[in-house]
This record gives C-alpha cells, structure tokens and sequence, in this order.
C-alpha cells in the first residue's frame, strides 16, 4: 500500500529533493540491469534453476514498477514547480506592467 508524504521545502529546493528522490529509483534500475545481465547469462549456459529465474524477474518487474512510481512522483512535482514558476512570472509581469 502507498501512501502520501507532505512536506515543504523552499521553491528553489525543489529540483535538489527532486534528484534525491530519483536516487534510490536509479539505483533500482541499475540493480534490475545488473540482475537481468545475469540472469540472461545463466539462461543462455542454462545456469541456475528455473525457479530462481522466475522469482528473479518477479523481483525485478516489482523494482521496477517501484522505481516508475518514484518518477511519477518526480513528473508531477516537477510540472507543480513549472506552474508555481509560471504563475509567480506572470504576477510580476502584472506588476511591472500595472
């Protein structure tokens, strides 16, 4: 079950958390990389047995979609920051102009 975390952090942090965030994603990745190295090796020398190949990719499919749901996280608070920054552009306009 996923829950939501709020906190806040000063606008010009944002992009920083952001990459902070992405990290542990990355890592995954690279993991699910690394294991599929592996275990396209052993399937190739038929190495192993099936019923680690099986839980092998059931583990990397789970890190991976773990992984897709922390750059979603990012995607959104990346356009919530683009829009802040909009918005925040077009007042100063309006004031500049007004």
């Amino acid at each position: 079950m996923r829950v939501k975390i709020a906190y806040t952090v000063d606008l010009e942090e944002v992009e920083k958390e952001v990459s902070h965030r992405m990290t542990r994603a990355v890592n995954d990745l690279d993991f699910c990389y690394q294991e599929l190295i592996r275990l396209q090796m052993d399937l190739d020398t038929k190495a192993g047995t099936l019923d680690n190949h099986i839980s092998l990719i059931d583990t990397i499919r789970i890190k991976m979609a773990k992984a897709d749901q922390v750059f979603e996280d990012c995607y959104l608070i990346l356009q919530g920051l683009k829009d802040t920054r909009s918005k925040l552009e077009e007042k100063e306009n309006e004031v500049q102009d007004g």
